[in-house]
């Protein structure tokens, strides 16, 4: 009797009569943005080094200012228009913590003071003439899920080599 192979094994439920809910999904990430992914991000934690040069390939980093789409819990959204690293060659974004929270501190230290020092997470950008229009008008939730560009992937570098 020939064995099947481990690959055939893998999906026990063909031809069986499986509820839809307990099916495989597929492995594409969820989205929250409308608009296109851009840019891998990375969340620089590290106060000594800025990053002139890309962590990645070793290329020179250009700085970059671009309207950053940040999720305060809770349920408190923020854009903030914020200079970045950029290394073009590997599409790569790096944003400084320690600038990044004395920002967010400065802004909700006036409107909100019980968010600062919340959690955050950074979901994206969005395009500038959306972020010049919710300066003078605000952004709803779901306008600004409209107008995001989800990151492509988050990494992370470790310091010693910076190896991925």
């Amino acid at each position: 009797m020939r064995r099947k192979p481990y690959s055939e094994c893998m999906n026990v439920t063909d031809g069986l009569d499986v509820p839809a809910g307990l099916k495989r999904r597929s492995q594409k990430p969820r989205r929250l943005g409308k608009l296109p992914p851009r840019f891998k991000f990375f969340l620089n934690p590290y106060t000594d080094v800025r990053f002139t040069t890309c962590p990645n390939c070793g290329g020179r980093t250009r700085e970059r200012k671009l309207p950053l789409v940040i999720h305060v819990d809770p349920q408190n959204p923020l854009s903030l228009n914020m200079t970045c690293r950029y290394c073009p060659f590997c599409d790569l974004l790096i944003a400084h913590q320690d600038v990044l929270e004395s920002l967010m501190a400065r802004i909700f230290g006036t409107l909100k003071p019980e968010v600062v020092g919340n959690e955050y997470l950074v979901l994206g950008t969005m395009e500038r003439a959306d972020w010049k229009r919710g300066l003078t008008d605000p952004i709803s939730s779901k306008d600004m899920a409209a107008t995001l560009h989800d990151f492509k992937d988050y990494v992370r570098f470790e310091p010693g080599g910076w190896r991925r």
